[in-house]
């Protein structure tokens, strides 16, 4: 198997295992130690850093369910295109909860080698999701 499908589905068992699983355990299988975020500033810092961010979204949003729409790997880079759906169940934002089901899309970059995701680059639109949660004005 080419080296970029290992990658993918590194990718895969992230969104899959981690996100809509939400099994913390692979977290230490899948994501080397020294790994960044670089969707933050200053940019998250290693497993740990991964495992704030999902409990940091668990304590807003619950029912999370990520898809990848695309998902394209050229040497140690995979891109992937998603759509995320949650239930705001937590405030967020300064908005207190409002159980409605909203949707997140995003692309991220990730950087992997020898089956470990070093990097991350995300660009998210959550203009959406605050303008339907009332943070934003339409």
């Amino acid at each position: 198997m080419p080296v970029e499908e290992d990658n993918k589905a590194v990718v895969r068992r992230f969104y899959e295992e981690v996100f809509n699983q939400g099994r913390e355990e692979v977290i230490d299988e899948i994501i080397a130690s020294d790994y960044l975020d670089y969707g933050h500033t200053p940019p998250g810092r290693g497993r740990e850093g991964v495992r704030e961010d999902m409990r940091g979204m668990g304590a807003a949003f619950t029912n999370g369910h990520f898809t990848i729409d695309d998902l394209v790997a050229i040497g140690d880079q995979v891109v992937a295109r998603w759509t995320g759906t949650l239930t705001h169940t937590g405030t967020f934002e300064g908005v207190s909860p409002t159980n409605k089901s909203l949707s997140l899309t995003g692309i991220s970059i990730y950087r992997v080698a020898n089956g470990q995701i070093l990097e991350t680059r995300n660009a998210v639109n959550w203009m959406p999701l605050l303008q339907e949660l009332g943070a934003i004005s339409a």
